[in-house]
């Protein structure tokens, strides 16, 4: 359940715990790209935003995305493999979803592995479209595909 689970701002000294895992959950087979200092330099960012999830004081989830005039792209979200399907990520996503909004951008993309069927499965569910392929985006490792979800068009996922 993720009712005791706290969504807010991450803070800086948050990067090291995210960047574990994203290292865990999201760069298997990957080199780390997302190490503490690169976290820490998106978090600095001014037009980007980092939200935590929290079961108490322990990290259970995270999402990162980087804001633009036209769009937002959600770099990385991650839930912790023992607390996956209680509803940290949907929330995780909701917040991205309301900030873009109140920042008047209607549109969110993002990649996810070609191989990752439960994560696209997980972004069909919440009204988002594959919409391409890019061929070796995961250090030449793994196609990447493209997701987009315009927050204009209610779904009825």
């Amino acid at each position: 359940m993720s009712d005791s689970v706290v969504l807010g701002p991450a803070k800086i000294g948050d990067a090291p715990g995210i960047a574990n895992m994203s290292r865990l959950l999201i760069e298997p087979g990957l080199p780390w790209r997302w190490t503490p200092r690169r976290v820490a330099a998106h978090m600095r960012e001014r037009e980007n935003l980092v939200v935590v999830a929290r079961d108490d004081r322990t990290l259970v989830g995270f999402a990162m995305a980087q804001f633009n005039a036209e769009s937002v792209h959600l770099t990385l979200i991650g839930v912790a493999a023992d607390r996956k399907r209680g509803g940290i990520g949907r929330r995780l996503i909701a917040w991205v979803e309301e900030s873009a909004v109140i920042a008047g951008v209607f549109r969110i993309n993002l990649e996810v592995r070609a191989g990752n069927q439960e994560a696209r499965s997980f972004y069909a569910r919440l009204g988002y479209k594959e919409t391409g392929r890019a061929p070796g985006y995961y250090s030449g490792v793994e196609d990447a595909i493209k997701v987009t979800r315009d927050l204009r068009v209610t779904s009825q996922a």
